[in-house]
């Protein structure tokens, strides 16, 4: 019983989740230039509500919006990349793609800049929707959160793209003047473990089927295509 009230307790812990977390993210540091052969800025979808009473921005949901504005950022580095927006949204409203797409025009990108990708419901069927569309674009900047982009950079490289990572949305982060550490147990610490157990698990189901040979490759099945 000691033990697991220990256990607990540390996992209920917000320092120990966070350092873990940390050090998950900052394997990748945010980008500062694009490498020239990379052929186009890939912002994957995270979620948002198109409901018109609100401004573009608040339809997003916090993730797709610092990813969105990520890609931004980069895209305005070199203005002759194409920009490219992935995910689906709900059928009969507008994509996903289509909101982040909105923010970056408002932002001063041009719409023979941008590239809408609205068939992707998953990181698989996002990067599998990206080879089908764009088959000639084989290195790319791959925009995503921070915590997720170990396991998306592997999903593209395993179907053929090079990926340079460009990381968005960090959970953790450390002020210069150092982090207030509280041991007081709370659920916060709990969601952190959750998404950190969501990458890994997430990984170690990328490698079994890539060892096995049943990794998906482009079909207008596995894509949902009607």
């Amino acid at each position: 019983m000691k033990a697991g009230f220990v256990l607990v307790f540390l996992l209920l812990s917000s320092p120990i989740s966070s350092w873990v977390i940390w050090k998950q993210e900052r394997q990748f540091k945010p980008l500062k230039e694009i490498p020239s052969s990379a052929q186009a800025i890939l912002v994957l979808g995270s979620g948002g509500v198109p409901e018109p009473e609100l401004s573009i921005y608040q339809r997003l949901d916090a993730s797709a919006l610092q990813r969105t504005l990520e890609g931004i950022r980069i895209w305005n580095m070199n203005p002759e990349k194409l920009l490219v927006f992935s995910s689906e949204g709900r059928k009969g409203y507008p994509s996903h793609a289509a909101m982040y797409a909105e923010v970056a025009k408002e932002l001063g990108v041009p719409s023979d800049r941008i590239f809408l990708l609205e068939q992707g419901i998953t990181t698989e069927t996002e990067a599998l929707d990206f080879i089908t569309h764009l088959p000639e674009v084989k290195e790319i900047v791959l925009v995503t959160s921070a915590l997720h982009l170990s396991r998306a950079t592997r999903i593209f490289e395993v179907l053929g793209i090079h990926v340079t990572p460009a990381p968005a949305e960090f959970v953790v982060k450390v002020h210069p003047g150092g982090s207030r550490i509280t041991w007081f147990p709370s659920f916060n610490a709990l969601n952190k473990w959750n998404s950190l157990i969501h990458e890994w698990v997430g990984m170690a189901w990328i490698e079994v089927r890539v060892l096995l040979g049943l990794f998906p490759t482009p079909t207008a099945e596995n894509l949902h295509y009607e």
